[in-house]
């Protein structure tokens, strides 16, 4: 049998197709629980660029001022239209360190979670074939409708996730 992981990324256009290109790009209209975080409105509408080869996402605009978002690792910064950083956060994952449902986030801290997620999104499945990413095929889940194949994901420390 297929293995699962191989499947969806072929599904998606293949490995050889991704290889092709340096960034993907998406406008988006959202909303939602953001407003819990103290953070309704900054990313509303936005474009959200993302690398496809080393990990690194940029939102323009992010909230007001013509701003963007820079996210990477151990690095997020709110950038002028020029490039000049205008706030930066080294280290942001541990910003969050003691927060709990509730707490609200920084900017910085929105481009950070904004950034990571996606980041990721944009780049799945491709990511299920980068190096020291596990997969694991769990056991079916049953539906109505037939079995759904099951797919368990472990990232290496050097990818940042939304749950180290």
């Amino acid at each position: 049998m297929k293995q699962l992981k191989d499947i969806a990324i072929e599904a998606h256009g293949g490995l050889d197709r991704w290889r092709q290109f340096e960034q993907v790009s998406a406008d988006l209209v959202q909303g939602g629980v953001l407003s819990l975080k103290g953070q309704a409105v900054t990313l509303e509408r936005t474009k959200v660029t993302a690398g496809l080869k080393r990990e690194w996402a940029s939102h323009a605009p992010f909230g007001a001022d013509n701003r963007r978002s820079r996210f990477e690792p151990s690095r997020v910064a709110l950038e002028a239209d020029d490039g000049t950083v205008l706030e930066e956060l080294l280290e942001p994952r541990a910003s969050f360190a003691g927060h709990e449902l509730q707490t609200p986030w920084t900017e910085l801290q929105l481009a950070y979670f904004a950034g990571c997620a996606m980041w990721t999104y944009l780049n799945m499945p491709f990511l299920l074939a980068w190096p020291r990413v596990e997969t694991e095929e769990l056991e079916p889940w049953p539906t109505d409708s037939g079995d759904w194949r099951r797919l368990a994901v472990r990232f290496p420390a050097e990818i940042a996730t939304l749950d180290e």
